[in-house]
């Protein structure tokens, strides 16, 4: 039974601003009004404020939620963040449902962790009957992938970042049909610590969060702070760009794979007097990564500069992007017939 220090938490998360930010980020991503959700909560400050927001949502009836915890048995003080979500959890009057791992150490731990984690993640979410899981990746997580992947040389889809709603990254049976959603990505890390403090919650610090030795902790310590010294508000307004970028990237690979024939070639009459953004967009697609900058380029130009002599372009890994008179087309390479029927590719 919930207490009245507890229905007043509950009172509070249900007024707070952010909890209206959460709304709009589950309008966004098509999540039905009192839809079961699994909010995966790992007991750090991001996930303990969005499952209070979460939990205020609930007592509107906006959605169902259930906390979710997976414990990877990594660290020797991880027991204590279940804990700290079961805690966390009974004070908001939300279900807990909790899975432990048993993975072993040695090379690739956290390709696998990632793995199991999502694995346990869809098998919770077939037991509570959600078809949603919400994950607490906000503003700031979003301008560290969009650096990163500028950084690597990614196409648009890259600068587009996290999506809002996407398939559970799990090739289990589990996962079939579950979404993966993102309702933060307009809310920066600071408001959400920011959030627990005002509703006075608990939350557990993973020490790997304050390392600076790996990509993203290069990015979170030093690059953002420093974008953020320069023009204050970058994290925000990196995260609204990155969403135009998406969209974006959508409205183009769309319009690429309407021209793909059941083959994946393209007729190269129908890019003729296109915008030079479509040419690009037809080239990531076809040969994606395989191809360096400078020769995604040259191919692009060769698309729709008009001459008919056929121009060869090698692909990484076998197989060439060919630009003829006619078509244009990936050639000796197995793998590339059967990608004109997939659909539009899922990031991150």
């Amino acid at each position: 039974m919930i207490g009245e220090i507890e229905e007043q938490l509950i009172l509070a998360c249900r007024r707070h601003p952010l909890a209206a930010e959460v709304s709009r980020g589950l309008d966004r991503a098509r999540v039905e009004q009192g839809a079961r959700v699994l909010v995966a909560a790992s007991g750090g400050a991001d996930s303990t404020a969005l499952l209070a927001l979460c939990a205020g949502l609930g007592a509107r009836g906006r959605i169902a939620p259930v906390a979710g915890h997976v414990d990877h048995a990594l660290r020797a003080e991880s027991a204590m963040d279940a804990e700290c979500v079961r805690r966390t959890s009974a004070r908001l009057g939300v279900p807990v449902l909790a899975r432990a791992l048993a993975l072993a150490g040695g090379a690739g731990i956290p390709d696998r962790a990632r793995a199991a984690r999502y694995e346990a993640i869809a098998a919770m979410s077939a037991e509570c009957g959600a078809q949603v899981v919400l994950a607490a990746h906000h503003a700031d997580d979003q301008l560290e992938t969009v650096l990163l992947s500028l950084a690597r040389g990614a196409g648009l889809g890259g600068v587009g970042g996290m999506p809002t709603r996407r398939p559970l990254p799990c090739e289990c049976a589990d996962a079939a049909g579950v979404a993966l959603v993102r309702p933060l990505l307009r809310v920066s890390r600071a408001a959400l610590r920011a959030a627990c403090a005002e509703l006075g919650l608990e939350w557990r610090e993973d020490p790997g969060n304050e390392r600076r030795d790996t990509p993203r902790g290069m990015m979170r310590h030093v690059v953002i702070p420093a974008m953020e010294s320069i023009a204050p508000g970058a994290v925000r307004r990196a995260a609204r760009t990155a969403e135009l970028a998406r969209l974006g990237n959508v409205l183009l690979e769309s319009h690429v794979q309407a021209m793909r024939a059941p083959d994946g070639s393209i007729d190269r009459a129908a890019l003729a007097d296109a915008p030079e953004a479509l040419a690009a967009t037809a080239v990531w697609l076809m040969a994606g990564e395989r191809l360096d900058d400078a020769a995604r380029w040259s191919a692009a130009e060769a698309i729709v500069d008009g001459v008919t002599d056929p121009r060869r372009f090698p692909l990484q890994g076998g197989g060439e992007l060919v630009v003829d008179a006619h078509r244009v087309r990936v050639v000796g390479d197995t793998a590339a017939h059967g990608a004109a029927s997939e659909p539009l590719r899922q990031r991150s």
